[in-house]
């Protein structure tokens, strides 16, 4: 039975968000300690209450210090963990990553910013996830070492074809016996043909055998409703729903909790007057537009079941 407003509005549920680069003028990327701390408590009261931080693009000298930003609110279990999303991704798809940042997992400069992440991580394991593209060259080696230490790969922002994120699932599967973590599916991805059908193929294929866990951002910008109703009745237990939310994600009520300007790594962004948060660009996204307890009650509003909404933005 479809659920009301009313009654999504009185849903008690607490929620992880798995995807999130920060939210009312935090960065996480960039900001200080007590303002993330700040936005964590932001988000806690809208019944967020587990967090993966997520890093965008950055240059490799910038690693320690994000990580020693973060590794307070991680050991004092605020945060669940910490995402780097990228610089391992397809520069046809990179979105509102910077280009100019992207790096190749088999180049030398690729290669040492990897060593800088995994010495960090095996000083203080705090790093939960990394999304990489399944096509670059150099990318059975950096999953092996990624799992090795401790560190999920997600597939995404990719220009893959069929066979390369087939593979790619296959050989993450076969690494870590989990679910494959698809980084906000459609988005940041080369798009289905009937005659070249790209990486959406090969992850529904891989939903029907239980080997991804794909995540959608269902802010009402990124995917249509009616898309995000098919997964959760095709295959409710593969989807989590996450909020991609940036520094300039602003939820309705709240104030900016910074008068600095809203940043996404090494962007800056700007509060959207409606939709999403966009690059200078004016046609990019650069995030999503609401956090979860928003987006939770706009679908259930929409008509989706509300058991089903609950249960894909809890932890996976």
């Amino acid at each position: 039975m479809m659920q009301t407003l009313d009654s999504s509005k009185s849903c008690t549920a607490q929620f992880a968000d798995q995807h999130i680069h920060g939210l009312a003028g935090v960065d996480f990327a960039t900001s200080t300690t007590s303002d993330i701390r700040a936005a964590l408590a932001l988000l806690a009261a809208r019944r967020t209450t587990q967090v993966t931080a997520s890093i965008p693009t950055v240059q490799q000298q910038q690693v320690p210090a994000i990580l020693a930003r973060l590794g307070p609110l991680f050991h004092e279990g605020l945060l669940s963990g910490i995402h780097f999303e990228g610089p391992f991704l397809a520069p046809a798809y990179a979105g509102a990553h910077s280009r100019q940042a992207l790096l190749a997992p088999g180049e030398l400069a690729g290669q040492n910013f990897l060593a800088t992440v995994l010495k960090h991580q095996e000083l203080a394991p705090m790093i939960t996830m990394m999304t990489v593209a399944p096509e670059l060259v150099g990318f059975e080696a950096l999953v092996q070492q990624l799992v090795a230490y401790g560190i999920a790969p997600a597939l995404g922002h990719t220009n893959a074809a069929y066979e390369q994120m087939r593979d790619g699932i296959d050989l993450v599967f076969q690494l870590t016996g989990r679910p494959v973590i698809i980084t906000h599916l459609y988005n940041a991805m080369r798009g289905f043909h009937h005659r070249e059908p790209g990486p959406l193929l090969a992850v529904i294929e891989a939903a029907q055998r239980g080997m991804v866990s794909i995540e959608l951002i269902a802010d009402g910008h990124h995917v249509h409703a009616g898309v995000i109703s098919w997964w959760l009745t095709t295959y409710p237990t593969a989807v989590r729903l996450v909020s991609d939310a940036s520094a300039a994600t602003l939820p309705s009520g709240c104030k900016p909790l910074t008068q600095s300007t809203p940043m996404l790594g090494l962007t800056s962004l700007g509060y959207p007057s409606s939709g999403s948060p966009m690059l200078a660009d004016g046609y990019t996204r650069a995030s999503g537009a609401s956090d979860l307890a928003t987006i939770h009650d706009d679908l259930v509003a929409h008509g989706l079941d509300h058991a089903a909404v609950c249960a894909a933005m809890r932890s996976h």
